[in-house]
């Protein structure tokens, strides 16, 4: 049920030198998410992160599943401006040789494990040249997910939880950040997974799709009633999956398929409709996704008042997988067991990049990377020009507009107003799942046709709810959450008397996913909603990612271009260019308007 638990294992960074006097020069650290999915680099220094990016931005296959870090690496390196020698130490997200160790795997296995899951070739020389490759050294998973949210948190003291489907040897791990230093208090098996317990039953219910989209239960279950059984026990507030047999005679390789199966066999056994994955009837699931959300909710608030007796912190961060389940995390602050928490924009498994170096950074400095200092906004990815967006739509021979930037902003503002659906991207692409208006489809709160178009652009089921950015400093006059997240992270609900003005971005149950934008953090897209508000007296719009079904979000303009040209996207603004579907007939040879 508790095992102990274990840090970076020190053997390793004998060959790092450590940092005795950093004002000659502070150390670059490069932290890779390697794995089954999300892969991810990070690049930081002196506790700033300088970079990060999604490697399924660059190889454009959703979630990269299978895939080395290597093009989000080598863009991490030529952002800075370095390469490859400049690197002091490269961090690894998770410590493979623990892992395999606790799968029980054989020497002919190992040899036989494909690359995501025995790192190699990190670096191919295609990328990165011959020449010597700086120290690998790997952290363990739940660790480096904590580290990414304690060290960014602003935090001196604070208790930290990690869940998700699987760390080396763990599914949960319970934590204390107290100067600048993380202390792992308690670590639950992966028998006892509600991560593991949260696909399965997204899988069981047909949503879960090809990539892994587990979040779509999290908007099934507000149409349903917590009316059915759950296979989770909380006791002395740890929750154990205790309406489920032990699984004798297997190794641990094989435990977390065998656990997913048994809790295929309860669901089929005790919840409606009583037959799995009938994808053609997702309502039929109402009910089961309901009572599997509420069985979440109440042991992620368990194992919260077990953490809040173990540390006396009044404050908690967040990360894994789990993490970014915005209901559970309303329910935390609607709980106040704690008076702060923060959730940070890329708790999924392309976190531990961020987490692995900065907990790298540590060790080799001997003291944390920045005190005081947190993260509030996500947009560490690349940025194009608006000259590279004219050359791109030159070469599709498109009609466009390039406008000063007020004008532009009133512009679009006014389309908004109008009903139209926007793609907007400007600035640095935001790093995680949620859009943050940089790579965002915009629309009109107003109007519940907005939602329904915007879900046809992306091919989403019309059922599932999307998402409204808000200006930070009207935030509290239209949601209740208490906690105005930057990230899109929290839901909270939406004030009964502000409702039926914002129809589009309501979800049934009348919660929402509120982004709070920041004129400091992000202020063209600030200006924009603030612009829509003096047109419509509604300080906030329709925020949902700028992707297809099946796709990453856009990384390039190209890709922008791409999805306006083959949705009913009614208009396209990439940095200061301004695409309208109304005037394609207007030029046809890639001019100005």
């Amino acid at each position: 049920m508790i095992k102990p638990v274990n840090s970076v294992r020190e053997e390793l960074l004998v060959d790092i030198p450590h940092i005795d006097n950093p004002s000659q020069g502070y150390p670059w650290i490069l932290g890779l998410g390697i794995g089954g999915h999300d892969a991810a680099a990070a690049l930081v220094r002196n506790g700033e992160v300088i970079a990060m990016g999604e490697q399924e931005r660059f190889s454009r296959n959703k979630r990269a599943y299978h895939e080395s870090p290597a093009q989000a690496a080598a863009w991490c390196l030529e952002y800075a401006g370095i390469s490859l020698d400049d690197i002091a130490v490269v961090a690894l997200g998770t410590d493979y040789q623990i892992k395999n160790s606790w799968k029980g795997l054989t020497d002919e296995e190992l040899a036989q494990l494909p690359p995501h899951d025995c790192p190699q070739n990190l670096f191919p020389t295609a990328l990165f040249g011959t020449g010597p490759r700086p120290p690998i050294v790997p952290v363990r998973h739940h660790l480096a997910h904590a580290a990414s949210a304690y060290y960014i948190s602003g935090f001196e003291d604070a208790a930290i939880l990690v869940i998700d489907n699987q760390g080396e040897d763990s599914s949960t791990t319970l934590a204390h950040g107290v100067n600048g230093t993380i202390t792992e208090l308690e670590s639950y098996e992966v028998k006892d997974s509600l991560g593991l317990f949260y696909r399965s039953a997204a899988q069981f219910s047909g949503v879960i799709g090809k990539y892994k989209s587990v979040g779509k239960l999290m908007g099934l279950a507000s149409y349903g009633i917590p009316n059915q059984p759950m296979p989770i026990e909380l006791i002395d507030g740890v929750p154990l999956l205790n309406g489920l047999p032990e699984v004798p005679g297997i190794r641990n390789a094989e435990m977390p398929p065998a656990r997913s199966q048994q809790m295929f066999e309860f669901f089929t056994e005790n919840c409606f409709p009583y037959t799995a994955q009938v994808v053609e009837e997702p309502m039929a699931y109402a009910n089961f996704a309901a009572s599997v959300q509420q069985a979440f909710e109440t042991a992620v608030l368990g194992i919260c008042k077990r953490l809040k007796q173990l540390t006396g912190s009044d404050r908690l961060v967040l990360a894994g997988g789990c993490a970014l389940n915005c209901s559970a995390n309303g329910k935390i602050v609607a709980s106040n067991l704690f008076n702060e928490i923060y959730v940070q924009p890329v708790a999924h498994d392309a976190g531990v990049s961020l987490g692995a170096a900065l907990e790298m950074e540590r060790l080799v400095l001997g003291r944390a990377p920045q005190s005081g200092y947190q993260m509030d906004h996500a947009y560490l990815g690349p940025k194009f020009s608006t000259e590279q967006a004219v050359a791109a739509a030159r070469k599709q021979q498109l009609p466009f507009e390039v406008l000063e930037q007020q004008i532009l902003l009133k512009r679009v503002a006014h389309l908004l107003a109008e009903g139209r659906t926007v793609g907007w991207f400007q600035g640095r692409a935001e790093v995680g799942p949620r859009a943050l208006g940089a790579r965002s489809l915009l629309g009109d709160p107003r109007q519940r046709q907005s939602l329904v178009k915007l879900n046809q652009i992306k091919s989403r089921e019309m059922w599932r709810p999307l998402a409204p950015s808000v200006l930070e400093e009207a935030h509290d006059t239209w949601f209740e959450s208490g906690h105005a997240s930057p990230f899109m992270i929290v839901a909270g609900s939406v004030r009964p008397e502000r409702r039926s003005q914002i129809p589009a971005v309501v979800h049934v149950d009348g919660s929402a996913r509120a982004q709070a934008v920041s004129n400091k953090s992000n202020p063209r897209y600030w200006q924009l909603i603030h612009n829509f508000e003096q047109i419509t007296g509604i300080p906030l719009v329709i925020n949902t990612s700028f992707n297809v079904a099946g796709e990453p979000v856009v990384h390039t303009p190209e890709n922008a271009i791409a999805d306006f040209l083959t949705t009913e996207l009614d208009v396209l603004v990439i940095e200061n260019m301004l695409l309208e579907k109304t005037n394609m007939t207007a030029a046809s040879d890639g001019s100005e308007i």
